[in-house]
C-alpha cells in the first residue's frame, strides 16, 4: 500500500520466543501515512541457514523470524539441482513469520509434509509463488496470513489434509490465483477471507468430497472466476459474501451432491454468470440475497431446486434453466427483465411466484412453458395460488400478451373463488353452510361456467343459447303438465306447434324484443320475467367480453 510501509534494523543481539530462540534479532517498525504506528523484535534468519537445514532434511521452524529473499529457486541453482526438482520439507512452522523480498518468494515445486503451518505470516512486496507445490500434513493453516505480495500463485498446487484453513487471510495485491489447484480435505476454510482488489482465479480447480467454506469472504477485484471447478460432494457455502463490481462466474463448474448456499450475499455490480452449471442433486440457495449485478444468468444450468427468495434483483435475471425440479422466486423483488422462457417441456416442473414483486417484466409463454402446471404443481393455499396468477396476470397485460393474461386472470379468479367460498364456510354456522354452497354454486356457474370470467365471448354466445333451449323446454313442459301456456294475441293464421311457439317466444323474451304477438300465462309468466333478466345479464356480459378482446 502507498501510504503504509516498514522498515528493518538488525540487530547483533539475541531474542528468545517461546517456540524457538535466535542467535540475532531485527527491529521492525510500521509507518502508516509517514505515522510510526508499531514497533517490534523478530528473530533474524538468513536464507543460507534455512537452506542448509532442508538440504539435511531438519524440520524448518521459523516462527516470529524475519526472512529475506528466501527462493528454492535460488537454493536449487545453489545446489546445481535441476530447475523443476522437487525439494522435500520435513515440516514447517512459520507462525507470525515476515517473509521479505525484492523480487520473488519462492516455495514452488516443494513437497512440505507432516506439518504445514504458516499462521499469521506476512509476505511482502514482489512475486509469492507456491506454484505446484505438495501440501501433505493433518492441518496445512495460512489462516490470518497477510498476502502483500504483488501476485500470489499456488496454480497447479496440491493439497492433501484433514484440514485446509486460510479463515481471516488477507489479500492485498493484484491477484491470486489457485488455477488448477488440488484441495483434498475433510474441509477447505476460506471463510472471513478479504481478496481485497485482486483477480481471484480458481478456474479448473478440484475440491474433494467433504465442505468447502467461504463464508463471510470480501471481493473487490474485477474478476473472481470459479469456472470449470469440480466441487464434488459436501456443503459449498458462501453465505454473507461480499462481491464488489466487477465479473464473477461460476460457469460449467459441478457440484455432485451438497447445498450450494449465497444466503445473505450482497452484489455492488457486475454480471453474474452460473451459465451451464451442474448443481447437483441438492438445492441451491441464494435467498435474501442483494444483486446489483448488471445481469445475472443461469442459463443451460442443471439444479433439483433453485431458491432465490426473499431477495432483490435489480438487474436482469436469465433463468432459461437446462433442467430443474423447482425454482423459487417467493418474496424477492424483480426490477429488471426475469427470462423464464425455457425452450422444453421438461425443464421445469415446478413454479413459486408467492409474494413476488415485479417490477421490470418476465418473460414467459402461457402454453409453451405450461405455466399453470408449474405454479399449480408447487401446491400452496388458494390465497398463494390466486396472488400468483394475478401476478402473472399483471405481467402479460403490461406485455401484451393479452390471450395469456386471459389464461392467468381466469385461473386468478377461479382460485380466488375456492379461497372466498373457503373464508365463507369456516365463518358460518351449520345453518348458513348450505346457502354458502348454494350461493358458490351460481357464482361458480354464472361468472366462470358461462362466460370464463369475461375471457371469453364466444362461451358467453353458445350460453346465450343454451338459455334460450333451457326456458323453451320449460314452457314446452309447463303446456304439458297443464300449468302455463303461451297464447296467441293477434290471432295470428301461421299456425305454430308448441314447439315452435315456445322456442320463439323465448327468443323474444330473451333478447327483450317484446311484439306482444305471444304472451305468457300462469306459471309462464314467472318464467318469462326470469328469462328477461337472464337475457338482459347475458347480453351485458357478452358485450364487455366482446369489446374487452376487440379493444385489445
Amino acid at each position: 500500500m502507498s501510504d503504509r510501509f516498514y522498515t528493518v534494523e538488525i540487530l547483533n543481539e539475541p531474542i528468545s520466543f517461546e517456540t524457538i530462540s535466535y542467535i540475532n534479532s531485527v527491529k521492525l517498525s510500521e509507518y502508516a501515512s509517514n505515522k510510526k504506528i508499531r514497533e517490534h523484535k523478530l528473530g533474524y534468519l538468513t536464507r543460507d541457514d534455512i537452506y542448509f537445514n532442508i538440504e539435511r532434511g531438519y524440520e524448518i521452524n521459523i516462527d516470529q523470524a524475519y526472512v529475506k529473499d528466501f527462493s528454492l529457486a535460488d537454493y536449487r541453482s545453489s545446489r546445481n539441482l535441476p530447475p523443476n526438482e522437487k525439494v522435500v520439507i520435513e515440516r514447517i512452522s512459520s507462525r507470525f513469520t515476515l517473509y521479505d523480498c525484492d523480487s520473488v518468494i519462492d516455495f514452488s515445486n516443494a513437497v512440505i509434509k507432516d506439518e504445514v503451518v504458516f499462521k499469521e505470516s506476512i509476505f511482502s512486496h514482489g512475486t509469492l509463488s507456491f506454484m505446484h507445490t505438495e501440501f501433505e500434513a493433518d492441518l496445512i493453516d495460512f489462516s490470518e496470513c497477510k498476502f502483500h505480495s504483488h501476485k500470489t500463485n499456488f496454480e497447479h498446487a496440491s493439497f492433501k489434509s484433514k484440514e485446509i484453513t486460510f479463515e481471516h487471510a488477507h489479500f492485498s495485491g493484484d491477484g491470486v490465483s489457485f488455477a488448477n489447484a488440488a484441495f483434498n480435505a475433510d474441509e477447505t476454510n476460506f471463510k472471513r477471507v478479504n481478496f481485497s482488489n485482486a483477480r481471484v482465479k480458481f478456474h479448473f480447480s478440484t475440491f474433494s468430497d467433504g465442505n468447502k467454506l467461504f463464508e463471510r469472504i470480501r471481493v473487490n477485484g474485477s474478476l473472481f472466476d470459479f469456472r470449470r471447478v469440480i466441487f464434488n460432494s459436501g456443503k459449498v457455502d458462501f453465505r454473507r459474501a461480499m462481491f464488489g463490481s466487477g465479473y464473477v462466474t461460476f460457469e460449467e463448474s459441478e457440484i455432485n451432491e451438497g447445498k450450494l448456499t449465497f444466503r445473505m450475499s450482497m452484489f455492488e455490480g457486475g454480471d453474474l454468470s452460473f451459465r451451464r452449471m451442474d448443481f447437483g442433486k441438492d438445492e441451491a440457495s441464494f435467498d435474501h440475497v442483494d444483486f446489483n449485478n448488471r445481469s445475472v444468468t443461469f442459463e443451460s444450468a442443471d439444479v433439483n431446486t433453485l431458491s432465490i427468495v426473499k431477495s432483490f434483483v435489480h438487474g436482469n435475471l436469465d433463468l432459461r434453466i437446462k433442467k430443474a425440479d423447482k425454482i423459487d422466486l417467493s418474496y424477492s423483488y424483480l426490477y429488471s427483465i426475469t427470462d423464464l422462457n425455457f425452450q422444453k417441456e421438461e425443464s421445469l416442473k415446478k413454479l413459486s411466484l408467492i409474494g413476488v414483486r415485479n417490477l421490470g417484466k418476465i418473460i414467459i409463454r402461457w402454453k409453451e412453458n405450461h405455466v399453470q402446471k408449474l405454479i399449480q404443481s408447487n401446491g400452496g393455499t388458494e390465497e398463494e395460488l390466486a396472488d400468483q396468477f394475478n401476478i402473472l396476470k399483471a405481467n402479460f397485460s403490461a406485455s401484451g400478451q393479452y390471450n395469456d393474461e386471459d389464461f392467468a386472470y381466469l385461473n386468478f379468479k377461479r382460485h380466488e373463488h375456492n379461497f372466498m367460498r373457503r373464508a365463507a364456510l369456516e365463518n358460518s354456522n351449520i345453518i348458513l353452510k348450505p346457502l354458502v354452497h348454494i350461493a358458490y354454486a351460481m357464482r361458480l356457474l354464472v361468472f366462470d361456467k358461462m362466460g370464463l370470467y369475461a375471457t371469453h365471448p364466444g362461451r358467453v354466445l353458445v350460453s346465450m343459447v343454451f338459455a334460450i333451449a333451457f326456458f323453451t323446454c320449460i314452457y314446452i313442459s309447463f303446456h304439458y303438465l297443464g300449468i302455463g301456456e303461451i297464447v296467441n294475441s293477434v290471432d295470428a293464421s301461421d299456425k305454430l306447434d308448441i314447439v315452435d311457439k315456445s322456442l320463439y317466444h323465448s327468443a323474444i323474451t330473451f333478447f327483450t324484443i317484446g311484439y306482444g304477438d305471444f304472451y305468457p300465462t300462469s306459471f309462464n309468466r314467472m318464467i318469462s320475467a326470469l328469462e328477461g333478466w337472464t337475457g338482459v345479464f347475458l347480453m351485458s356480459y357478452f358485450t364487455v367480453a366482446f369489446v374487452r378482446k376487440i379493444l385489445r
